[in-house]
């Protein structure tokens, strides 16, 4: 069974002052719906976020919260924090607000972004009665580089207890899985020569159609939790000219990080060996930096799900959405293998809306949509009421991810058996 049992030495009225953040949250709807809407209408691809980012750092600023913008090196990234009293735990809120060419919003971070910093700003109301930092990061270009890894590398969150973040969905739960990704570049490089005379060249594009249809054997040697997805970027000029260039970009997932090195070994491999055999050159490399896997923390799920219970909002256990094969990524991955984090989904449609197109744009600026972004607002500044009120929880959290950490990451919740 997944639920925990905790110690809690906890402040009085918890309760008390989740009805106040849902309350605070409620007379604020307005504005949290505009914000959502602001950014959905103006969409910026990865770190060219200027609008968005600049939008949601004026509103923290509005609400007391000193921003730093800029960090990491990244024009449009941003950390905001507001400190209560003297200690205390620190946690985080993560930000979203990267757009998708040609489709806008279709995976909905102008929620992510608006219930981000809203949450913080409402639980910011209980400066008088909680202790502790509220951080809220602005991660820029999770659809892209991946925003959230140069700021951990930074050490913005060497000093976290804790990390929040919510991401619209198809369905409603405390835990979003995602799996870990790698994405390669694979260029070869032959001899030009007229078509006519194809002895005479070598034929760069011949290669990389052979590693991709290579690449269609070797997966029936690959475990089923491997998927792929690739574009061919350039492939010659005209066809009467021998293509001296061949270039292509292959994103690679699987469940776990072992798994996906040794599967991305065996696509190099490929390539080399088909780059020997017709005379070419092969440069890989990769293009982005590697997302990890996310890690649960059955702590952390813990308390969102009685959140979600509070307000009497039906949701699936973790194990259910832990069983999901619809093979998700996100940075965020990287921010759960180095501070305990929960990362809850929020249903802004049927279970047959599928994230990355035209419909799930429009949904997330539906009804549904901004009903969605009031409750995970809620839910996750509930969630810090508790992580500030109750060190008993941060304690057992940090616990759990120690011992995850020890391991390696080989044992951990929900880890699917092959």
């Amino acid at each position: 069974m997944w639920k925990v049992a905790i110690g809690r030495p906890v402040l009085p009225n918890l309760e008390g002052m989740k009805d106040h953040i849902v309350n605070a949250a409620d007379s604020l709807r307005a504005r949290i719906i505009e914000v959502s809407e602001t950014i959905h209408a103006n969409p910026e691809l990865g770190l060219k976020e200027y609008k968005a980012s600049e939008l949601l750092s004026r509103e923290l600023e509005r609400h007391g919260f000193v921003v730093d913008r800029e960090i990491a090196g990244m024009p449009t990234a941003f950390r905001a924090t507001l400190t209560m009293g003297h200690g205390g735990p620190h946690i985080a809120y993560l930000a979203e607000y990267d757009a998708l060419p040609q489709i806008g919003h279709g995976c909905g971070h102008n929620i992510i972004g608006a219930s981000a910093v809203f949450s913080a700003i409402v639980l910011g109301e209980l400066s008088r009665e909680l202790i502790g930092k509220i951080t809220v990061l602005g991660t820029p270009d999770e659809e892209g580089s991946g925003g959230k890894i140069p700021i951990i590398k930074a050490g913005f969150f060497d000093d976290m207890d804790a990390a929040i973040m919510g991401h619209p969905w198809n369905c409603t739960s405390a835990w979003m899985p995602t799996v870990a990704v790698d994405s390669l570049a694979i260029e070869f490089t032959g001899r030009a020569a007229h078509y006519s005379t194809p002895h005479r060249g070598v034929n760069a594009l011949d290669g990389l159609v052979l590693t991709l249809a290579t690449l269609s054997g070797l997966r029936h040697g690959f475990r089923n939790d491997v998927v792929y997805g690739y574009t061919i970027d350039e492939g010659g000029v005209i066809p009467s000219m021998i293509p001296e260039k061949a270039g292509a970009r292959l994103w690679i997932k699987s469940t776990d990080l072992r798994n996906l090195g040794e599967v991305v070994s065996r696509v190099k491999t490929c390539a080399e060996g088909i780059a020997k055999s017709i005379g070419a050159q092969v440069a890989i490399r990769h293009e982005y930096p590697l997302f990890e896997e996310s890690i649960p923390n059955l702590t952390l799920i813990c308390e969102v799900s009685e959140n979600f219970t509070r307000l009497g909002i039906p949701y699936k256990p973790p194990e259910e959405t832990s069983r999901s094969l619809v093979y998700a990524s996100s940075d965020y991955g990287n921010v759960s293998h180095v501070v305990p984090s929960v990362s809850a989904e929020i249903a802004i449609g049927p279970e047959t809306l599928s994230a990355h197109t035209a419909e799930f744009a429009e949904a997330a600026v539906s009804e549904t949509g901004h009903e969605a972004l009031m409750r995970i607002t809620k839910v996750m500044a509930m969630t810090g009421v508790s992580l500030l009120g109750n060190t008993g929880i941060l304690e057992a959290a940090k616990e759990e991810f120690l011992k995850y950490r020890a391991s390696g990451f080989s044992k951990v919740p929900f880890a699917p058996t092959y």
